[in-house]
């Protein structure tokens, strides 16, 4: 009983801790983008920021869960070493779409605010998400250790916007074309799947203890590399058996269907979280 009390008086300061971490990371976003979100959210219905701030917020909790991995401390420490990767953690957030924006072709206060582009704003929370996926990745059992995390933080943030890339380049239509300008929700759906599963993929390959700078980066390329796998899912598993050998890229581009985007999206990362329990 009382090891269930220090643990659960642990956990719930942790989660506390959280909480406030997160509000404080979406005052931090309305400084840089100069954005009311209580405002966009409540007053405009705008959907678009809606995903975006529910993205921020998932990405930023799933980012902080990584020090439930570290070793266990006094609480105070604890407190200390959230605190600290949670200021470091809305940094990256917010750094990382200034890295991603230009590659999607999403303009935060063009599409998100003043567009209401519901299919940009699914493809920024991806991206968030899955910011905060690799952001765990780096901190997961190595939060004592800052120049770790920094490094494959931006090892696995770097492969992320290759990823993204990947995408873009292996699609037969033009993929944010079709979600910044013409505003499909179908091509922002399978994208944002394919985001997802980029970031459950590289996250879990930048985690683990660092041994040798060089074995233990080369291993986190090793594991990246089923990334390269999920151009096939789209032409095996979507349009080969999910989709009745369907057409899944005319149905998006030309029909926008979106239940076939959310196939395609769901199945990028079902595919991705098999593979990581194979890795």
């Amino acid at each position: 009983m009382r090891e269930f009390l220090e643990v659960s008086g642990r956990a719930s300061a942790a989660l506390l801790e959280a909480i406030a971490l997160v509000w404080m990371g979406k005052k931090a976003v309305e400084l840089v983008t100069r954005t009311n979100f209580d405002r966009e959210l409540m007053t405009e219905d705008n959907p678009a920021a809606g995903f975006t701030l529910a993205g921020f917020y998932l990405g930023l909790f799933v980012a902080l869960s990584g020090l439930l991995a570290g070793p266990a401390r006094d609480l105070w420490t604890d407190l200390l070493y959230g605190a600290a990767h949670g200021a470091a953690a809305i940094a990256c957030l917010i750094a990382s779409a200034a890295i991603w924006r230009p590659i999607v072709q999403v303009d935060f206060r063009k599409d998100i605010v003043k567009g209401r582009n519901t299919g940009a704003g699914i493809v920024a929370a991806a991206a968030l998400a899955a910011t905060g996926l690799i952001y765990r990745g780096a901190l997961s059992g190595q939060s004592d250790n800052a120049a770790s995390v920094a490094v494959f933080f931006a090892l696995g943030e770097g492969s992320l916007m290759l990823a993204i890339v990947l995408y873009e380049w292996t699609t037969p239509y033009d993929v944010y074309g079709e979600i910044g300008s013409r505003g499909n929700v179908a091509a922002a759906a399978g994208c944002a799947g394919a985001i997802l599963a980029s970031g459950l993929i590289i996250g879990n390959a930048v985690e683990g203890q660092l041994t040798t700078w060089t074995a233990s980066i080369l291993d986190s390329l090793l594991y990246m590399l089923p990334v390269l796998g999920l151009p096939l899912v789209r032409l095996l598993v979507v349009n080969g058996l999910l989709m009745g050998l369907g057409n899944v890229n005319r149905e998006i581009s030309e029909e926008r269907n979106a239940a076939a985007g959310m196939v395609e999206g769901a199945a990028y990362v079902g595919v991705a979280v098999f593979a990581l329990q194979l890795l």
